[in-house]
């Protein structure tokens, strides 16, 4: 390449130098080196790239010099495809503008981070200071953590403190088991699991690297390392994998195949506080958190005892879900009863109406859908405080098991054509 006579002044005046490959059929190319036109040889630097990253044997891509030559106008690329060890030409062709542009680079995964990273724990574990020290950058806000409480150093400390650790320690046995490289433009990052072999004791471990590439260089700007430590030391019972999950998804997930009729259908139940909002402003939020907590003991212990499913609870509502149209109705005295008990002495008192209809549902996992629930929650908007209110379908399916109804009323639905009539249930 033809050296300027002078330098052509910052920022234009670099040579930026690619290297191409091959990746599933698809050219790839990632910078490798930036200096100044004047002060490199493009053949020279990019050798000497490829030799400190561990590529000893002449490559089988070729190398682009890319050349940024300062204008009046916008400045341009020029771009030339070389062989770095026979140092020739081999074509050129003129490319866009060099405009600044918004568009990000391609986070991809990084075989080069991956053998960075990899060539580093290995003289690290070897106690190799100056390959070790060597891949820190010198940047100010570089940060290494340790998994001691007082190793977190940052610049030039980390330099001064970690060289004396490798003397102290070394050298020690690291397993990898497992190195996650990747990279958009100059970042890269690399996540490790590792095993620590200390003092005949081994440790799972894990190393996180976030790296710059400097003058051609990955640098270190930071590393963690910790070590891996159950939740439960630290008094936590959590989730942990997708599996595990999973797992409690289907655990706490009720069955509601019970809760449907040998014909298919199914009973449903809507429970809900009366001036809910009047009872929260008066109470105040603690004391109305607690009258929720209070209530829906009473509506989970009803169900429960009377072969139900709570299918959902919203604020001081709940939908229940049961396959005997008589047992649903037995559930709401019983839910009405227990209330009156639990909230006798509270002031306001504490109402909840009732609304209950049978029919066919759309059942998807731990959920129902459909017309009879839309009427189901009607008739419960229909239902006064204290009071249980059925549809004509489950007044007829009850009949003969002894529960005593009230006279019926005609009501219209909202969003259902026609008048309905409703049954409310003697509770005496």
């Amino acid at each position: 390449m033809r050296r300027s006579d002078k330098p052509l002044g910052p920022p234009a005046a670099e040579v930026v130098l690619h290297s191409a490959r091959m990746s599933l059929g698809q050219p790839r190319t990632q910078v490798v080196a930036v200096a100044p036109v004047a002060h490199v040889d493009a053949a020279r630097v990019v050798r000497e790239r490829r030799l400190a990253l561990g590529h000893h044997e002449e490559p089988e891509v070729l190398v682009a010099v890319t050349e940024v030559r300062a204008s009046t106008a916008s400045p341009t690329l020029r771009t030339g495809f070389f062989n770095p060890w026979l140092g020739r030409r081999i074509r050129r062709r003129r490319l866009r503008s060099l405009m600044p542009s918004s568009r990000l680079s391609r986070v991809e995964p990084s075989e080069e981070i991956r053998r960075v990273i990899q060539r580093w724990l290995a003289a690290i574990s070897d106690a190799d200071a100056d390959s070790a020290l060597g891949r820190l950058s010198d940047e100010p806000g570089t940060v290494m953590i340790g998994t001691d409480p007082e190793e977190w150093w940052r610049g030039r400390e980390i330099r001064a403190i970690w060289a004396r650790q490798l003397e102290e320690h070394g050298g020690f046995a690291i397993t990898l088991e497992g190195i996650d490289a990747w990279e958009e433009g100059t970042v890269g990052w690399a996540s490790v699991r590792v095993a620590l072999t200390l003092s005949g004791q081994t440790h799972d471990a894990r190393v996180t690297h976030v790296l710059h590439l400097e003058r051609g260089e990955w640098k270190v700007v930071q590393c963690h390392w910790s070590l891996s430590q159950p939740n439960e030391a630290l008094g936590l019972t959590l989730t942990r994998t997708l599996e595990e999950l999973e797992r409690t998804i289907e655990r706490d997930r009720p069955d509601l195949s019970s809760t449907l009729a040998a014909d298919g259908t199914v009973t449903i139940v809507f429970t809900d506080v009366v001036d809910s909002t009047v009872l929260t402003s008066r109470l105040g939020d603690g004391a109305w958190r607690e009258v929720l907590r209070r209530h829906d003991a009473v509506i989970a212990d009803a169900t429960t005892a009377h072969g139900g499913r709570v299918v959902e609870t919203q604020g001081d509502g709940s939908m229940l879900a049961f396959s005997s149209a008589r047992r649903a109705v037995a559930c709401a005295r019983a839910i009405q009863s227990e209330i009156d008990r639990v909230f006798a002495d509270d002031s306001p008192p504490i109402r909840v109406r009732i609304g209950i209809h049978t029919g066919d549902a759309i059942h998807e996992a731990d959920r129902f859908f459909g017309t009879t629930v839309n009427y189901a929650a009607r008739v419960a908007s229909q239902a006064l405080g204290g009071e249980v209110l059925v549809s004509s379908l489950v007044r007829s399916l009850v009949a003969g098991s002894g529960i005593e109804f009230l006279e019926g009323r005609e009501v219209d639905l909202k969003g259902l054509d026609g008048s309905h009539q409703l049954f409310a249930v003697d509770l005496t």
